[in-house]
């Protein structure tokens, strides 16, 4: 290979143009090496970090699971199993609702056993009076220990003891269950 020794001979050099299967070589590399990574990304979710969390749905409700029952943290399909049988019957926010309002929803109090834990809550749908009425049984108890009605259409907690027509013959919409009795 000769060294251009001056000016004159650089300038005059012609210009070496890529041709036609070369781009195309390149254009396909560089479509190949995008489709790789955006596959990479798509297959291992974009991340490696491992949160341990895992996503389950069971009907229309998703739900995640993050611990074991050795911890305080109790988790869905180990340490207690919620049922919705509400289709149909009543929307499942206000289901979710009267949960938040009575404390049904916080697993730590249903299990914990220094206070008495639940083996069972069942909520019962009475249309007629728009009410849900909950059924809470202890461990070992075959009758509920204690009920508790709430209103829909005031959003609240009624006061008093249910009466047997409130929840006799109601659909239960709701089942939540401890599996560690």
């Amino acid at each position: 290979m000769d060294i251009l020794l001056n000016h004159y001979e650089r300038k005059n050099m012609p210009e070496k143009n890529p041709n036609k299967t070369q781009l195309l070589t390149l254009g396909i590399a560089v479509s190949g090496l995008i489709i790789v990574v955006l596959l990479v990304l798509l297959l291992t979710g974009g991340t490696s970090k491992n949160t341990g969390a895992t996503t389950k749905e069971t009907g229309a409700t998703a739900k995640a699971q993050s611990s074991s029952s050795s911890t305080t943290k109790y988790v869905e399909g180990k340490d207690y199993s919620i049922k919705y049988s509400n289709e149909g019957i009543v929307d499942k926010k206000n289901i979710e609702k009267a949960l938040d309002v009575t404390g049904n929803d916080d697993n730590k109090i249903l299990m914990d056993k220094s206070s008495g834990a639940y083996s069972k809550v069942e909520l019962l749908f009475n249309k007629d009076k728009n009410i849900f009425v909950f059924k809470n049984y202890k461990i070992g108890s075959n009758e509920p220990d204690s009920y508790t009605r709430y209103s829909i259409q005031d959003k609240k907690v009624l006061d008093g003891r249910p009466q047997t027509t409130d929840y006799e013959n109601m659909p239960v919409v709701y089942t939540w269950t401890n599996l560690t009795k």
